[in-house]
């Protein structure tokens, strides 16, 4: 990350307290304000440096936000949900872990650190509105008879919706094309569950979708 200059640098902690104070970008009358400037060509400039330098994106023709990468210079910085992997909608696969960035925070209603999001690979669940690539949001906690769960089973990830029966446990597709998976109790052992669906995140171009449901 380029360094800064000294002005750039004081315009850069001014944008960074003013955020902290009212929630959102200065305008351009606040910056000339505060830095004395008769024109609004000079913040202009110092803008695109900064945007140049990657502090800050801009949207639009004049729309200015701080880039995702400088959020945690932000006093109470809440990353947003983690992107922990990739998990089954289809043919079961073997769990895959990695740190897939995070989802952005201005797409969840509430801050919790607990939430996480995996991204869907597959169909088999398309009738309860998840596709392929959507990014779920997981409870980790037990899910209840009817509620989707991510499970990993002998050593294999899926998603399904959760039927529980005296004699077993039924990972159920929303999707005719599959076959439900049974699991008898003496197979419980081989069941580990990541936690419970409350949600799901897509991207459409430059904008994010979101459905929440508190679980």
């Amino acid at each position: 990350m380029k360094s800064l200059t000294d002005k750039q640098r004081q315009l850069w902690e001014y944008i960074l307290s003013f955020y902290e104070d009212y929630g959102q970008f200065p305008s351009y009358e606040h910056m000339q304000q505060e830095f004395g400037y008769s024109s609004s060509n000079s913040i202009y400039q110092h803008l695109q440096a900064l945007t140049k330098k990657n502090y800050l994106t801009r949207h639009g023709r004049g729309d200015y936000d701080i880039h995702p990468a400088k959020r945690n210079e932000l006093s109470g910085f809440y990353p947003g949900i983690p992107v922990k992997g990739r998990i089954a909608a289809g043919a079961m696969h073997e769990a895959i872990s990695e740190n897939l960035g995070h989802l952005p925070v201005e797409i969840h209603p509430e801050k919790s650190d607990h939430y996480f999001a995996l991204i869907v690979d597959g169909e088999s669940m398309i009738d309860a509105d998840i596709r392929d690539g959507d990014y779920i949001i997981i409870d980790p906690r037990e899910p209840r008879d009817g509620e989707i769960g991510a499970i990993r089973y002998r050593g294999e990830t899926t998603l399904k919706t959760i039927r529980k029966k005296e004699d077993g446990i039924t990972l159920q597709p929303e999707n005719p094309s599959y076959e439900p998976i049974n699991i008898t109790p003496d197979e419980w052992e081989e069941i580990m569950v990541y936690g419970t669906y409350v949600g799901k995140a897509w991207k459409n171009g430059d904008d994010w979708g979101l459905i929440f449901r508190n679980g």
